[in-house]
């Protein structure tokens, strides 16, 4: 007799094996917030997902060279808490 198979599939997901989406939904809910304060984007975070996007390029950190004002930061924080 064969062995019964589960429902879902024989494959048992782990955390490991979940796609890491965090970049992607950190730059969907900047681009909102960027909108709600009305301030202009970071080009050095446009730059840093760009290479994301493109090359594969892991995010570990961001640099800001520009100054941001308190909606710009405020943008950024908001979004980090959001994929946290």
């Amino acid at each position: 007799m064969a062995p019964k198979k589960k429902a879902g599939g024989d494959k048992k997901k782990t955390a490991g094996d979940e796609e890491d989406l965090s970049v992607e939904n950190f730059w969907k809910a900047y681009k909102k917030k960027v909108i709600e304060y009305g301030c202009e984007s970071s080009k050095y975070i446009k730059k840093g997902i760009e290479k994301y996007t493109d090359e594969g390029e892991k995010l570990k950190k961001f640099h800001f060279w520009e100054e941001l004002g308190w909606p710009g930061l405020k943008a950024i924080v908001e979004s980090l808490k959001a994929v946290a």
